[in-house]
């Protein structure tokens, strides 16, 4: 069943960061971190079905949706807060993969980016 836990990976993965809980305050950790694990686990299929174009894809997409999350002043500051915690995750998967494509200078451009934006967005 390799096809199967792929599938099942697909399966969890949301596009977007999506929080319809009564108490965003409250389960913003869980969602941020559940959000960040399924589409790390996306990833990470892709990468053992040796396919780094889409397993970048989706490094890259997660990396993004928690940045404009992080910068958005209608996401729940609960969430914001989250997502500036937790942004070292996709980060840090980026990094694993463009050092081993021997790609640091992508990889610099983004955490250069994330910084700035980290500091120019961060409402706490």
């Amino acid at each position: 069943g390799f096809f199967m836990s792929s599938n099942h990976a697909l399966h969890n993965y949301q596009h977007t960061l999506a929080f319809n809980c009564q108490r965003p305050g409250l389960h913003a950790p869980m969602l941020v971190a559940h959000y960040i694990d399924a589409a790390l686990n996306v990833a990470k299929n892709f990468e053992q079905l040796d396919n780094p174009l889409l397993q970048e894809y989706y490094l890259r997409r997660t990396h993004h949706e928690i940045i404009n999350k992080m910068c958005d002043p209608l996401t729940h500051n609960a969430i914001r807060k989250q997502c500036l915690h937790q942004l070292h995750k996709p980060l840090l998967a980026l990094k694993r993969f463009y050092i081993s494509h021997n790609s640091r200078a992508k990889f610099l451009l983004l955490e250069r980016e994330a910084r700035i934006l980290s500091h120019e967005f961060n409402p706490f």
